[in-house]
């Protein structure tokens, strides 16, 4: 008989506060303005991963112990992680008190970080499981099951209806945000024209994140109504216009650039114009955006832009030194009394040196023709594109994604794994 072994529960409860910590690092290195896919890959997944696994290696008795308690716990990211460790468990199926644990869950968070695991689990059978489900569950849990199936829907020709194996067209009804949110996130991934009509209304959502999958699922389903809506968005300065704005510039469309360029005078809507302005690639833009360069509010934005455009590369000489957000917190951040310091995609660029970045634009400048688009230093191309999407920083995917969308290209999901994606 083989002796038990010894389970060094220090060891496994390390793992599980390391993956709790890093889930969150991962989620905004998703999208982060200094982060490529391979960086990502090789950064905060590939620890995430591998803590991950050492607790499915930790088989049942650290899920009894550790995990199976943590689904209650307050920290949302060790929920995430105590549900997806158990979802892949090998020596058992957790897979009901996993989805007990989610229609049990009273607070929102709770149920969001349940959800995510689900949405990220790599269990081949999970769609089958979660279907029988769907109907009878309330709202939120299937807005979930439409996230894991609407994500596994294989892929048709355009123009052709996919089996959804659910009713899209009814969720694409509901008046629940989350289950709108998650039809219009199926059909995203999987357009189908037999839905057109029904993304028209949430176009005008009051909800960010419902108007945006709408826009997205409208630019994939072709519908000049999504445009449109981009276009009356940053007309009026609506709050929350980021993505369109994006999706106007990503168009190229000289009067959409030109517009964008005089939300430059805007405030509220400078940094996302600026952010946005990198996609558009025309000398105009670059120039519009080289402006900018040299205000201590959003230099970091303008030059990420110009560098999007142009190739230039944001360093050396052409940094500031010394200027990154990644020194030691200051003696007041740990003061519970002070206010926490808003953190943005942008904050770890580079700061730009005004007047070298100048003197190569006096001298680069002439190689870019006026009437042409470029991404990098290079004319704008379904190819460019491509090895944009493999090689950009992170916060600029979500747009080149849909751009060759529209272009009729083939495109990644950028909602799972950067692993998966790279595959």
């Amino acid at each position: 008989m083989l002796p038990s072994r010894t389970i060094l529960w220090d060891i496994h409860e390390e793992h599980l506060d390391e993956a709790a910590f890093l889930w969150g690092q991962w989620e905004r290195a998703m999208n982060a303005a200094n982060y490529t896919l391979d960086e990502v890959i090789d950064g905060p997944e590939g620890r995430l991963r591998a803590h991950l696994d050492a607790l499915v290696l930790g088989s049942k008795p650290v899920a009894e112990k550790l995990l199976i308690p943590a689904l209650a716990d307050d920290d949302e990211g060790k929920v995430t992680t105590a549900a997806w460790v158990l979802l892949h468990a090998e020596d058992a199926d957790h897979l009901d008190l996993v989805f007990d644990a989610l229609v049990k869950a009273e607070k929102k968070e709770a149920r969001a970080a349940l959800a995510r695991a689900f949405e990220l689990a790599e269990r081949p059978e999970l769609a089958d499981r979660l279907r029988p489900r769907l109907e009878g569950s309330v709202p939120p849990v299937q807005a979930m099951i439409v996230n894991v199936l609407g994500a596994r829907v294989a892929p048709v020709p355009s123009g052709q209806s996919p089996a959804w194996g659910f009713a899209i067209e009814a969720f694409l009804e509901s008046r629940h945000q989350d289950l709108l949110l998650a039809a219009l996130r199926a059909l995203c991934r999987a357009p189908d024209p037999v839905c057109t009509r029904l993304v028209e209304k949430p176009l005008a959502s009051p909800y960010v994140e419902i108007r945006d999958a709408a826009i997205e699922a409208g630019i994939r389903l072709g519908m000049p109504a999504a445009r449109t809506a981009c276009s009356k968005l940053v007309a009026r300065n609506a709050a929350g216009s980021r993505f369109p704005l994006a999706v106007l510039a990503t168009g190229g469309e000289p009067v959409d650039v030109a517009a964008i360029i005089r939300k430059l005078d805007v405030e509220s809507m400078r940094r996302d114009a600026l952010w946005a302005l990198g996609f558009a690639g025309t000398v105009q833009a670059a120039e519009a955006v080289l402006a900018w360069i040299g205000d201590d509010v959003v230099d970091k934005v303008a030059g990420e832009a110009f560098a999007a455009m142009t190739g230039v590369r944001i360093a050396g000489p052409l940094a500031e030194v010394g200027q990154t957000d990644n020194g030691p917190p200051s003696e007041s951040e740990g003061d519970d009394d002070v206010p926490l310091p808003v953190i943005l995609p942008e904050d770890n660029l580079p700061v730009p040196n005004t007047e070298r970045l100048f003197a190569w634009w006096n001298k680069a400048g002439a190689r870019f023709a006026p009437d042409a688009r470029y991404l990098y230093g290079q004319p704008r191309s379904p190819e460019v594109l491509r090895g944009a999407l493999s090689s950009g920083p992170m916060w600029r995917r979500r747009a080149w994604n849909l751009e060759l969308a529209a272009r009729g290209q083939r495109g990644v999901d950028i909602g799972t794994w950067a692993c998966r994606q790279r595959t």
